[in-house]
């Protein structure tokens, strides 16, 4: 069974052994959200960041609030999902809405895929979005092909590319269930 959860305590040993798995194997597509979880040592301060950026509490310059939610599947961690509640002018260039991070062992299996539909319906009932944007490096093909594939069961639009710190960034507009 696959779901998505705000990060639970039952699943820290998981997320752990997550972290390890994308240490061994790191990408250039990793996401900061995912890297963060490095440094924390126990589950409680975890808990206690997570909750400040989703209630934007303590946020940097230019930050908005965000939900980590975690792709779990049979009691087992296998992603990450970080939704930002609003988009500033840098958001709508690179970054979007949505980011999101499968572990090594688990990609190829459509994971992404339908933990990015259960994140939409997430972004619908909990924070009111009628549409996320998703963002991709050009150069992030497993990713740009997720997002049009949920694109298209869902409906919405591939807005233009940008070209952002030298790199072109893929845009993909997803309405909410």
């Amino acid at each position: 069974m696959l779901d998505i959860v705000l990060p639970e305590e039952k699943y820290w040993a998981s997320f752990q052994n997550g972290l390890i798995e994308m240490k061994s194997f790191p990408t250039p597509f990793d996401i900061v959200a995912m890297k963060n979880g490095l440094k924390f040592e126990s589950f409680t301060d975890y808990k206690i960041d997570c909750e400040n950026k989703r209630l934007g509490v303590g946020l940097k310059e230019g930050y908005v609030a965000s939900t980590i939610l975690w792709l779990i599947e049979d009691d087992k961690f296998v992603g990450m999902f970080d939704v930002r509640h609003s988009l500033t002018e840098y958001l709508k260039k690179e970054g979007g809405n949505v980011a999101y991070y499968i572990i090594p062992s688990a990609r190829r299996r459509g994971l992404a895929q339908e933990g990015l539909k259960l994140c939409c319906k997430y972004a619908k009932e909990v924070l009111g979005l009628d549409e996320v944007l998703v963002t991709c490096n050009a150069e992030n093909i497993a990713s740009y092909k997720t997002m049009l594939k949920v694109m298209k069961v869902l409906d919405g639009y591939e807005d233009d590319p940008v070209m952002f710190t030298e790199k072109e960034e893929r845009r993909v507009w997803i309405k909410t269930v």
